[in-house]
């Protein structure tokens, strides 16, 4: 037992590339990129272990900052290329992102109330003014499964 620890003391680098595939085989496992970018920075600290020599304490500073550092630089990268969806979609509520969409009147608004095409089905709507078949609409609000529309401007 105390060579295996005596192994395991001597040589840093083995136990940071096994801990990064450990990590990474985890993130196939579907942790939502925590096991990558840990799994990474792992692999990056066994990689700087091996070329130089660095006690412990050092290596595992590395492999904290590491971490955050590639966390961060993915959560940047996502933000610019938007593909984050933080803030797009409320949970349980996908009508949400019909805020905005341009369709047209399918059934007159009458009393404030008819109907909206939006893709191939028709959603009720609701308007302070009266609207005839065929109005151009933007959809400005959702309430449960009503729509709040306004005129568009030919």
């Amino acid at each position: 037992m105390t060579d295996f620890l005596t192994v395991i003391y001597d040589y840093p680098h083995w136990v940071f590339i096994a801990l990064g595939g450990i990590l990474l085989i985890l993130e196939l496992l579907g942790t939502s990129g925590y096991g990558l970018w840990s799994g990474i920075a792992a692999i990056v600290v066994g990689l700087i272990a091996w070329v130089v020599p660095l006690s412990w304490p050092i290596l595992w500073i590395l492999f904290a900052i590491f971490t955050l550092v590639s966390a961060y630089l993915w959560w940047v990268w996502l933000k610019k290329h938007g593909k984050d969806k933080s803030g797009k979609s409320e949970i349980n509520q996908p009508q949400q992102e019909l805020i905005g969409i341009k369709t047209i009147v399918t059934e007159a608004i009458i009393n404030g109330s008819g109907r909206v095409k939006i893709k191939d089905g028709t959603w009720s709507a609701k308007c302070n003014q009266d609207l005839e078949v065929g109005q151009p609409v933007e959809v400005v609000a959702v309430d449960g499964l009503v729509l709040k529309v306004k005129v568009l401007n030919r």
